[in-house]
């Protein structure tokens, strides 16, 4: 009998998750059964680091992080994994998952799916991080791609025909997760690529919320090595509140919209970088809601104040105003940003507060300006221009 990961006995709609971490490819570059005879012309197509760690993270989040989408219960979690050769992954699980196959993976989707399809008001998510391919779809590779040389491609998954028949089979909510690479392999024509399920070209999809997160095509993803990826650090951020907003009833919740908006600039701030070339594939129909926060998540906080007389010291405060629970800011001190093409000099804080409605005070010999401002994640800016005081 197959051992879940992560299996609770609910009445009702419930959240199935199958998550995927493949890192290990035997039969690739640095592999203990690669054959040089089957090499593959892609740069960088070898072993992983980052994938059985990334799939670890995000299924620990599902379980024990409070991820619920639509308020459902957690049902069921599946993970399968597949390290390289010498690769200690802390903290696996016991007894271990199963290597992520082509047939272990079409395996474990079988059940998946039919535990996602019991009821129409389950809520299904598809997680993937390993070597991924573009064609005219998205391929995945599983862990036992390249294994015979004449036909390398029947350990592939075709993810975009995939995703179809689980619109037309599945619950009506859906979230899918790629962390892969999409390089470019068209020239190969690749032969034998199947999809997981296959989609009825006559059949209506049922799904009515859904949340895709991949990288653009022809793009490369990217992690630390014996870390967890880039993308998928970013999503758990987002998770856990830095991509939240307030709901109608004023709680904070993070939603499939909200991560749409929020994870570019997560991705970023994972990579260190000022701009991404092409931004995150995030596609989201509906907007169910993902978690509900117990309380307001932090965010950072730029101020900017810009004076008329630069050599005046300026002071900042910043009040909380709403929600009542929101502790004291210390602003700390300004730094001096000099000139460039955004605009003149000027006087900038940093903080990270909590998320809510502050009244922000800036204030100098010849200038005092104030105004409410909402703070939301994952960053907030508020610039101030100089408005002299009046004389008495």
């Amino acid at each position: 009998m197959i051992s879940l990961l992560h299996e609770a006995r609910s009445v009702g709609p419930a959240m199935h998750a199958l998550i995927i971490g493949v890192g290990g490819y035997p039969y690739l570059p640095g592999g203990e059964r690669a054959d040089p005879r089957h090499r593959l012309a892609f740069d960088g197509m070898g072993q992983l680091t980052s994938p059985p760690r990334s799939a670890l993270a995000f299924a620990r989040r599902l379980i024990d992080g409070g991820t619920s989408i639509g308020n459902l219960p957690l049902g069921t979690v599946d993970l399968l994994m597949s390290c390289a050769a010498g690769d200690t992954v802390p903290h696996r699980p016991d007894p271990a998952p199963r290597e992520a196959t082509i047939d272990n993976i079409r395996d474990a989707f079988e059940g998946w799916l039919e535990r996602c399809a019991a009821d129409p008001d389950n809520a299904a998510v598809l997680y993937f991080c390993g070597h991924g391919l573009q064609s005219d779809a998205q391929l995945l590779l599983a862990a036992d791609f390249n294994r015979h040389g004449a036909t390398p491609f029947a350990q592939a998954i075709d993810f975009d025909e995939t995703r179809l028949a689980l619109q037309q089979r599945g619950p009506r909510t859906q979230v899918f997760v790629i962390d892969a690479c999409r390089t470019d392999c068209f020239d190969l024509r690749p032969a034998g690529v199947q999809p997981l399920a296959s989609p009825d070209l006559f059949a209506y999809g049922v799904c009515e919320n859904e949340l895709t997160l991949r990288m653009p095509a022809f793009s490369e993803a990217w992690g630390r090595r014996d870390d967890v990826s880039h993308l998928t650090g970013a999503l758990l951020r987002a998770l856990d509140g830095q991509a939240a907003t307030t709901d109608e009833s004023g709680r904070w919740v993070v939603s499939m919209a909200g991560i749409r908006r929020s994870i570019d600039l997560l991705l970023m701030e994972e990579m260190n970088v000022a701009s991404l070339h092409r931004g995150v594939e995030a596609n989201n129909l509906g907007d169910a809601v993902i978690c509900v926060l117990d309380r307001a998540p932090s965010a950072r906080l730029t101020v900017s104040f810009r004076p008329a007389e630069p050599d005046l010291p300026v002071s900042l405060t910043c009040t909380p105003l709403h929600p009542d629970d929101l502790p004291a800011v210390d602003c700390g001190r300004a730094r001096y940003v000099p000139r460039d093409a955004r605009g003149p000099a000027a006087d900038e804080w940093r903080m990270t507060v909590r998320a809510g409605i502050y009244t922000l005070r800036a204030k100098s010999a010849a200038a005092d300006v104030s105004r409410p401002h909402s703070v939301y994640p994952p960053h907030s800016r508020a610039d101030f221009q100089e408005s002299p005081c009046l004389p008495d």
